[in-house]
């Protein structure tokens, strides 16, 4: 009789366990999406993204100053939408943000491959103003529902298990800066107090999070070997030189690293935001800890150009870092974004600084696609006899075009005329012997 429980147990247990996934994966699969897709790309909306991370980043604050902010729940939609877009690269995720005093609601919806229950996850996120700091109130995915008393310390857990406890504590700390938020008319406002040295912290402890060691190394590595390039040609007196002179050589330093790391995926990347970050004077410090950079040799300052211009260059090498970092899309966006903020009052809209950060954003995204594929890059790059085999010609791109001229003749991103232009960037950059 008690073998007889035991062996009925033991069944009824191993059908649970093998079971539940099945039954959880049905109830939280749903047919139906919670979010559309949003809107396309369009040049009023990027202008306006570029705007709110301008207002609303936090430059030039003193320690333990006050920051009051104010933003519409259109504009965090806004920011939701292109940032998932541009960050993940990917188009199966459309969050959207909903404010309704006492709560701040996040939706999202995930697009899966199809099954017989549903292609869409709907998780769904609802914080709780509670004496004007948010809590978590409960969170939703299909038919799962997860209370405030179990998913606050599930939160605690997960955040503990992926990140150190000094890295989780610092993260708590900041959070601790939020002094007051409410909800207004569909705007959500609130006021932190501004603590740069606690921000330092946290992100001096996510380095290594977020850069491996070695990586990190490498970084190190092609700063280097790029400072030894530029200081032999600054012995010719030369204060500004073709991207090429020094492209080429790194690739070719490349391809010898690769043999020995085994992984030239990582070989690109380093390679690029290295040359990335020199093109617009930035140092290694936000990605090295700091007892590495005493490794780094000292800046040599030469000039790089592409076609003569050194505006060409650092839109190129720039979509090219951010491609190997953040994904194509945000390199992509992060350009047009660039020009379309030029267009009103800047040096204006030029489809020639486009067709730089395309072309370095092929560059970037084939450099790493595939150990392959970045083998062949490295092959193509070091043979390269010049710019034009991996920067498209420029002539006759339309340049200087203010914001009102641009919308008057092109209308707008998505228009026939833009196309037309579009199109012949991605002609010229299919000439290039490189991305063939």
């Amino acid at each position: 009789m008690i073998k007889s429980i035991i062996k009925y147990f033991i069944g009824f247990s191993l059908a649970f366990i093998l079971i539940s996934p099945a039954v959880l994966f049905v109830s939280i699969v749903e047919k139906n999406p919670q979010v559309e897709k949003g809107p396309p790309l369009s040049f009023d909306k990027v202008k306006r993204v570029e705007q709110l991370i301008r207002t609303h980043k936090p430059r030039f604050m003193r320690f333990r100053q006050i920051r009051r902010i104010r933003i519409l729940e259109q504009d965090l939609n806004l920011l939701a939408n292109y940032g998932v877009s541009q960050l993940t690269g990917k188009d199966y995720i459309f969050p959207k943000v909903s404010l309704s005093a006492p709560f701040i609601s996040f939706f999202a919806t995930i697009k899966i491959p199809k099954t017989p229950f549903g292609e869409y996850l709907n998780p769904e996120l609802v914080l709780k103003l509670d004496k004007n700091r948010p809590e978590i109130f409960f969170f939703r995915i299909g038919k799962l529902k997860i209370p405030k008393k179990i998913i606050t310390p599930l939160a605690s857990l997960i955040g503990q298990y992926f990140l150190s406890s000094e890295v989780y504590n610092l993260f708590l700390k900041n959070l601790d800066a939020l002094r007051f938020v409410s909800i207004r008319e569909k705007q959500l406002n609130f006021i932190y107090e501004w603590n740069p040295d606690s921000l330092l912290k946290l992100h001096e402890s996510g380095k290594t999070l977020l850069v491996s060691p070695e990586h990190q190394f490498k970084l190190i590595t092609y700063t280097n070997e790029l400072t030894k390039l530029l200081d032999i040609l600054k012995e010719n007196h030369l204060k500004k030189i073709s991207l090429s002179r020094v492209i080429r050589p790194l690739f070719q330093f490349a391809a010898g690293q690769s043999e020995l790391s085994k992984d030239p995926v990582l070989e690109n990347r380093a390679l690029l935001q290295a040359l990335s970050l020199y093109v617009i004077g930035e140092k290694l410090d936000p990605l090295v800890n700091a007892d590495k950079l005493k490794q780094v040799k000292p800046r040599v300052d030469i000039r790089l150009t592409l076609y003569g211009r050194e505006d060409l260059v650092k839109h190129f090498l720039v979509s090219a870092g951010l491609a190997v970092s953040a994904g194509t899309k945000l390199s992509q966006f992060a350009g047009i974004a660039k020009e379309v903020g030029d267009s009103n009052g800047g040096s204006g809209f030029s489809f020639a600084d486009l067709a730089a950060d395309r072309a370095g954003v092929m560059l970037g995204e084939t450099a790493i696609a595939s150990p392959s594929q970045a083998n062949r890059i490295q092959r193509q790059m070091k043979n390269s006899k010049g710019e034009s085999q991996f920067m498209p010609r420029i002539d006759r791109l339309p340049e200087g075009i203010m914001e009102l001229e641009f919308k008057k003749r092109y209308t707008d991103l998505d228009s026939k005329a833009y196309a037309l232009i579009d199109e012949e960037i991605s002609r010229r950059i299919g000439e290039c012997s490189v991305f063939r």
